[in-house]
This record gives C-alpha cells, sequence and structure tokens, in this order.
C-alpha cells in the first residue's frame, strides 16, 4: 500500500484521506491552517443538495459573463490577463456545451451517490453535524425563470433526483416563515443541510484514531523542508 500526502484539510481532503485509509493506505495530511475546516469548510452553505447539479456549460451562461465583465459586484469575476492554463481552460469549457444535457444527468448521478456516501460516513463515525433532511425548497417569482427551472427539472429527474414543482400555496405550507409573493417552485424532499464544519472536524477526529498523520500550520511547512533537504 502506498503512502499518501493530502494537502488541504477541508471537507474534500478529510474525505479523501479517510477513503484512502479505508482502502488500506498510509496517509499524512498537510493545512496551513491549526486545525481541519477552517477556510472554505468553516462557514460554507452546508446544503447537502444534490438539485444544484445542473452545468454551467451553456450559452447563457456565456453571455451572462459578457454582462457581467465591467460589474465590480458580479456573482462571476474574469480576470482577462492572459495564461495558457487560462484560456485552454476557457476552450475546454466551451467545448463541452454540445454535451450540457449528458453532463447534467451525469453530476446528478455523482452528486445524488455522494450525498449517500456522506450520510453513510457519518453514520459510520457517530458524526453528529445538526443533520437537517427536510428537504430544500427553490422558489421563483416570475413565470421566465420558473419556466426555465421546469426544463432543468426534467433533467434533474431523468438523473433519479426526486424534484418536483410546488405552487404559491404549498411553498407556504412547505416553509411558513418564507414571505412574499412567488410564481411557484421546486421542493426536493431528499436534500438536506448540516454543519459543513463539525462534519470535517468530526471525519478529521476519526482519520486521526484510524492512523493518519496531521501536520498543520508552521509545523508541516518545517516538515516539508525537512523532507525537501532544506533543512
Amino acid at each position: 500500500m502506498a503512502h499518501i500526502a493530502v494537502i488541504g484539510a477541508g471537507i474534500t481532503g478529510i474525505t479523501t484521506t479517510y477513503a484512502l485509509i479505508d482502502r488500506g493506505h498510509t496517509v499524512t495530511v498537510f493545512d496551513r491552517q491549526r486545525y481541519a475546516a477552517m477556510e472554505t469548510s468553516f462557514a460554507n452553505g452546508g446544503q447537502l443538495s444534490a438539485s444544484n447539479a445542473e452545468v454551467w456549460n451553456q450559452p447563457s451562461t456565456l453571455l451572462k459573463v459578457a454582462r457581467w465583465l465591467w460589474k465590480s459586484d458580479a456573482p462571476l469575476l474574469l480576470n482577462l490577463t492572459p495564461s495558457w492554463h487560462k484560456y485552454s481552460w476557457l476552450a475546454e469549457f466551451i467545448a463541452q456545451i454540445p454535451h450540457y444535457r449528458r453532463n447534467t444527468i451525469a453530476t446528478v448521478k455523482l452528486a445524488l451517490e455522494a450525498r449517500r456516501a456522506l450520510f453513510a460516513l457519518a453514520k459510520r463515525e457517530g458524526i453528529q453535524f445538526d443533520l437537517e433532511k427536510r428537504g430544500i425548497l427553490h422558489v421563483y417569482r416570475d413565470r421566465g425563470s420558473f419556466q426555465h427551472a421546469a426544463k432543468v427539472n426534467l433533467l434533474l429527474r431523468e438523473g433519479g433526483l426526486e424534484r418536483y414543482a410546488v405552487n404559491a400555496d404549498e411553498i407556504q405550507a412547505i416553509e411558513p416563515a418564507l414571505h412574499g409573493v412567488y410564481y411557484g417552485g421546486f421542493y426536493m424532499p431528499s436534500d438536506a443541510t448540516g454543519d459543513i464544519h463539525k462534519c470535517t472536524r468530526g471525519l478529521a477526529a476519526a482519520c486521526a484514531r484510524l492512523g493518519a498523520l496531521f501536520f498543520m500550520m508552521r509545523r508541516s511547512i518545517s516538515f516539508l523542508l525537512r523532507m525537501l533537504g532544506c533543512v
């Protein structure tokens, strides 16, 4: 079995570490913070959802990016400074636009499997992370956005996601605290929410118990320097 280094102790790095240990590998985790889950996985929104699996590779995304280029508060910022890595990636992004349908369905299936695996892992290790299996509700204020969501819904359902349309009255019944006028929405009863920080920290503790080594912050830097023969 290999001895593998994992760089980063967020949810991706820690779940990777756990999977590698489960397959019999020896793993050492490096992170620049003092503890696991102190950056992106510290205060993420916490959705355990397959309902956002629509891929971005579609013509409408390119139009949105073009409109957002000169806006400082744009939800997606693109630095136009040229580099081979950046523009080759953009070329690959554009090349996948004809495969939007296939890729969305595949992404839904992957998201469903990832969600199932995370639930099973948390149960296996007894990790408590404020898991709420009450579903996720998407709401739309106008007919146009709802109709677009309805088209995407066909692909999500084809990928295996349970997602169905709800009217304004049903939206109110599902979430009484939600106020305003809505045209309609879609409800995913199998989606969930949880505290990603607690989940990652709990899983990191399980990895340490199973034999993973953790080198955090300056300690990890000095260790790497020794490994490279610099000190």
